[in-house]
C-alpha cells in the first residue's frame, strides 16, 4: 500500500464508555503494562491494529485496496493482479 501510517504516527481522542466488567478489564491490562490511564492504553491499542491492518493492506492493479490475506490471493496462494 502506498504510504501506510505507522503506529507512532496515528493521533486518536478518545472519550469511551464500557459496562463495569469491561471498563475493570481496561484498568486492569492499563495498570499492568504501566499506561498512564485506561484511555492511553485504548489510543495504543488502537494504533497498532491501524498501523497493523495498514501494513496488510495493498494495492491491487485495478485500484482497489484489499486486505492481503483474505482478499488479494487467490486459493492457490498468488494473485497475478496484486
Amino acid at each position: 500500500m502506498p504510504d501506510p501510517v505507522r503506529e507512532s504516527e496515528v493521533k486518536i481522542e478518545l472519550t469511551w464508555t464500557a459496562d463495569e466488567r469491561t471498563r475493570k478489564a481496561i484498568e486492569r491490562q492499563a495498570a499492568i503494562m504501566g499506561f498512564e490511564s485506561p484511555t492511553a492504553y485504548l489510543q495504543q491499542a488502537l494504533a497498532a491494529v491501524i498501523a497493523g491492518n495498514e501494513q496488510d493492506t495493498v494495492l491491487r492493479t485495478d485500484g482497489r485496496l484489499v486486505h492481503a490475506s483474505t482478499y488479494a490471493y487467490g486459493r492457490a496462494g498468488a494473485s497475478p493482479d496484486v
